[in-house]
Order: structure tokens, then C-alpha cells, then sequence
């Protein structure tokens, strides 16, 4: 867990804490937006770190069911 940021885990956090799905959905809603502006930026700006991390939130979004297939290039591309 050490790789990953304080600001990940306080995400987890809000999810496990929501009252309701409406207020998993804006949280859900924001981080997707997020990570759109995040991983639409030139890795080498952002870093690998931070990338990889971008990879592991989307798969996250991804296990909650909510869409975050612009991701997917993203990650077969850290493959190269």
C-alpha cells in the first residue's frame, strides 16, 4: 500500500463511508472525470508513478461498475 497515494486511499475511504448510491455516484462521477483529465495528460509530464497509479484508480472504478474504458489504451500502453 505504500506505493499508492494518501489521496487513494481517502477515496476508498469516502466509498466504504456513503450513506447512499446517489452519493457513491458523484464521488464515482468526479474521480472518472479526474481520471480522464489525468491520463489524457503526457505520461512522461505526470510520471510513471503517478500514471500507474491513474491505472490502478481506473481499475477500481472499474470493480464498483461504473465505466472507465478510456483507461484501457492507457494501461496496454505502459505495457511497451
Amino acid at each position: 500500500g505504500a506505493h499508492l497515494s494518501k489521496d487513494f486511499f481517502e477515496l476508498i475511504k469516502n466509498i466504504g463511508e456513503c450513506k447512499s448510491k446517489q452519493e457513491e455516484e458523484k464521488i464515482m462521477t468526479n474521480e472518472v472525470e479526474a481520471l480522464r483529465a489525468r491520463l489524457s495528460e503526457n505520461p512522461a509530464t505526470i510520471g510513471l508513478k503517478k500514471s500507474k497509479e491513474a491505472i490502478v484508480r481506473s481499475i477500481y472504478v472499474e470493480m464498483l461498475g461504473h465505466s472507465a474504458d478510456f483507461a484501457h489504451i492507457h494501461a496496454v500502453n505502459m505495457t511497451q
